[in-house]
């Protein structure tokens, strides 16, 4: 146990959502090994910042000076004087035993507290449109905190999002959630490590190195694609702590002790087991695709950070072999509604044809690039007939021996290789912002490169598949 006591704080709920072993390894981790955050991290953060000076332009409220921030204590003390004022302020710091909180912005409303007529409600500002489970977890901590200062719990707290839209929650809804959270993270921070657990949110910490090599050396069953913490806590139930104990259990003896799961999810982790265990791929069923004159393959570039969908790229492949990339590019949001209408344009002149997208977010951003700047019923029906999303195209037909099946993990694992060596859909974000500053044509050609490998990666795992066969019979569900 540590002689230090660490103080809880707001950012300890984003870091415990990402990977609560970020918390673990701030406080007890060799620093040495300590990465760097992904750049697109630090990005958003701050743009978080930028965001959030744009939206106190259009509100009046008192900011605490920034050199009070050298000690905590001294800016809690002005915070707390200007809370008994009545004043709305701009990165108050709230502090109570040892919970420390900084929420965006403190708003007065009328009613009785300890503070007088008024008592206060916390905003945070971020830039998604969403509000993520850690964005509520910390706007209740920030509330939790000011029931104690004002002896009243504010019974909503509030997002600023990306649009300037307020949206808010009733904290008493979380409150339960919250305390399970907050008590985990409080024994993490005591010196308990958490038990090892790789999921794609550790590749947002600055020790994802560290996670992937403390898990693989305990060869946790959390290797296992999509596994969740509840499904690696009920195989620790039946003894089954790793890979390969996994790989090697009878797969009847296990579909009988796992009688709550339906038999096609026990049958995926015992075949990723296998996968990984042997090295192999195992192919489930042959990739089947109809037979088109035209294939596209489809790509979006987006920045959340601008909320901008700025580039649409399409690879079409035609019934000759042949293939022509082209993209439809906004250089910045005035032209976001041309570059759809030119997109449409495109849609409306295919015929007989398919497009080939990689995960769901295409189909999502269609869907909102369509309400926001408006589609014919017609288009948005012949759109969505004729899509095929590849990646469950490949989960339903293999198993690889890998632990993520992002294009670039499955096209690579495949033999595709990005002309960039840093090339990712994190790193295409922080390059348009760069473009964006600097206008240099070079960086936007380099986006537009990696779009089109992009494209082309969805082909090539598309053919891959093409020409796999089953090498042995898949196990089937038993007859009713």
């Amino acid at each position: 146990m540590p002689d230090k006591k660490y103080k809880l704080t707001g950012e300890h709920f984003y870091k415990f959502f990402q990977c609560p072993h970020w918390i673990w390894y701030d406080v007890y981790g060799d620093q040495t090994k300590k990465g760097k955050i992904p750049p697109l991290i630090e990005m958003i953060h701050q743009d978080g910042l930028k965001h959030e000076e744009e939206m106190i332009k259009s509100r009046k409220f008192e900011e605490i000076k920034p050199e009070l921030f050298r000690d905590l204590d001294e800016a809690f003390l002005a915070t707390m004087e200007l809370m008994k004022q009545g004043k709305n302020i701009y990165h108050g710091v709230l502090m109570e035993g040892d919970w420390v909180g900084i929420p965006d912005l403190l708003e007065a409303r009328e009613g009785k507290s300890n503070l007088g007529d008024h008592y206060y409600v916390v905003y945070d500002v971020k830039s998604g449109k969403d509000i993520r489970d850690e964005y509520k977890f910390q706007l209740v901590f920030y509330s939790l905190i000011l029931e104690r200062l004002q002896g009243v719990l504010p019974r909503d707290a509030y997002i600023i999002n990306a649009n300037g839209e307020e949206r808010s929650f009733m904290v008493d809804d979380f409150l339960e959630q919250f305390h399970l959270t907050r008590q985990r993270i409080e024994q993490i921070l005591e010196g308990e490590k958490p038990p090892p657990f790789l999921k794609s949110g550790c590749k947002h910490s600055p020790w994802y190195s560290l996670c992937v090599e403390d898990t693989k050396g305990c060869d946790d069953v959390s290797l296992i694609y999509r596994l969740s913490q509840n499904d690696q806590r009920r195989l620790y139930d039946i003894d089954i702590h790793t890979v390969r104990e996994l790989a090697a259990a009878d797969l009847d003896n296990l579909r009988s002790r796992l009688e709550d799961w339906p038999f096609d999810k026990v049958l995926r982790i015992y075949n990723q087991a296998q996968a990984l265990i042997s090295g192999e791929p195992k192919i489930l069923k042959k990739g089947e695709f109809p037979q088109v004159e035209n294939e596209i393959y489809f790509d979006i570039e987006s920045d959340p950070t601008e909320t901008i969908d700025y580039l649409l790229g399409i690879l079409v492949r035609y019934s000759s072999g042949k293939s022509e990339y082209k993209c439809f590019l906004a250089k910045d949001k005035s032209e976001e509604g041309k570059n759809w209408r030119e997109f449409l344009d495109f849609l409306e002149s295919l015929d007989d044809f398919v497009i080939y997208h990689y995960s769901y977010y295409e189909r999502e951003v269609f869907g909102r690039l369509g309400q926001k700047y408006g589609i014919s019923r017609a288009l948005e029906d012949k759109f969505k007939n004729n899509t095929i999303d590849l990646h469950l195209a490949v989960v339903e037909s293999v198993i690889l021996p890998l632990y993520f099946y992002s294009l670039k993990d499955v096209a690579q694992y495949l033999g595709f290789k990005w002309s960039a060596e840093d090339a990712g859909g994190a790193e295409s974000v922080v390059w348009y912002n760069e473009w964006l500053k600097t206008g240099d044509q070079k960086i936007m050609d380099k986006i537009i490169k990696y779009n089109e490998d992009d494209v082309r990666a969805t082909l090539f795992v598309k053919e891959w598949l093409e020409k796999q066969k089953p090498r042995i019979s898949r196990e089937k569900l038993p007859e009713e």
